[in-house]
């Protein structure tokens, strides 16, 4: 049994209306509606540009810290190894400084010899830890010891003092050992005593 449209529409009854239509300010709500998902799309999509931005600098500034903190320790590297070679070269000044340039030592300890005598050997040796001592060995080969007490007045004369000297004499060679102590001319020096 079939039914036909046009008998259900006549089953319906007019009505009149029951609420008066919607005031024309409501016909924008709909606008208003698809104005605001737009909106919300537009700020979710500044809000994910802004977003990825962040992102970046964030990566860069962690970057550019990373970068600034090996500078930082090769820096710090460089200049500790500054201060090492500093140190080092300090104290290889203050060595050079305490010790005395043995050259016009060497130069009087060779011209007051005499044309009769011979020295056979001469050696200095400076200690590493007392730079300003310096162990004097001599072999002279000459008549008389007048020729070590010349050689010794030269060294006196350079503001050397002689400390334990060891003396040997055999036949025409003197053999002759001490420590030769700098003398500083800006401290007193004791007086020595009178020959009896």
């Amino acid at each position: 049994m079939q039914i036909l449209a046009k008998s259900i529409d006549d089953l319906k009854t007019e009505r009149k209306g029951v609420s008066p239509p919607l005031p024309p300010l409501f016909r924008l709500l709909p606008m208003l509606f698809y104005l605001t998902i737009a909106a919300s799309i537009g700020l979710n999509g500044i809000f994910f540009l802004r977003l990825s931005q962040e992102v970046q600098r964030k990566e860069a500034a962690i970057k550019r810290k990373s970068d600034y903190d090996a500078a930082l320790k090769t820096a710090q590297t460089e200049r500790r190894d500054l201060e090492g070679e500093a140190k080092k070269a300090s104290d290889i000044l203050s060595w050079v400084d305490t010790t005395r340039p043995l050259q016009p030592l060497v130069v009087e300890i060779a011209r007051s010899v005499a044309p009769d005598s011979t020295m056979v050997e001469l050696r200095m040796e400076r200690d590493e830890d007392s730079p300003n001592q310096i162990k004097l060995s001599m072999r002279l080969n000459s008549d008389s010891t007048r020729q070590l007490d010349n050689t010794l007045e030269k060294i006196s004369s350079q503001r050397y003092r002689t400390y334990s000297p060891q003396q040997t004499v055999n036949g025409q060679e003197i053999d002759y050992k001490a420590t030769l102590l700098w003398q500083d001319a800006s401290r007193p020096q004791p007086p020595e005593p009178a020959a009896k």
